[in-house]
């Protein structure tokens, strides 16, 4: 009885040690679009670089590059006008695949950069839990 007992602790110690951590999993998910699906193309002049999630400051950043007619100055100018930030985060509320990272109050980076110039980052946004409204 007792052998039993302890055969069945530790089988139950080695399902709940093996399981990854929300934060674990989206670390994990992120490095695999990245590695399987990046450089990606989502929409006009535009594409996906790669997805990092930091698990320390429970941030995902996601890198996009302009190409093509809209990277440059002029173009980025006049989209600074528009609620770029308000879209990303209608955007998130509506993905259903984002509503557990922001139950956990996860914040949401984006990055766009020029292709031309590296160096250059045209927006920087960082959105959080204040942002998008979630409770815990």
């Amino acid at each position: 009885m007792i052998k039993k007992l302890f055969i069945l602790a530790i089988t139950a110690f080695i399902l709940v040690s093996c399981q990854e951590s929300l934060e674990e999993r989206a670390a994990r998910e992120a490095r695999e679009v990245t590695e399987e699906k990046c450089p990606m193309p989502v929409g006009n002049n535009m594409y996906l670089d790669s997805i990092v999630f930091d698990i320390t400051s429970l941030t995902q950043t996601q890198y996009f590059r302009f190409i093509g007619d809209t990277d440059n100055d002029s173009m980025v100018v006049a989209m600074r006008d528009t609620d770029l930030k308000g879209a990303l985060i209608l955007e998130l509320k509506n993905t259903t695949t984002y509503k557990t990272l922001m139950k956990r109050g996860v914040n949401f980076r984006y990055v766009y950069r020029s292709t031309k110039d590296r160096k250059k980052t045209y927006f920087d946004f960082i959105i959080t839990k204040a942002d998008y409204g979630q409770s815990k």
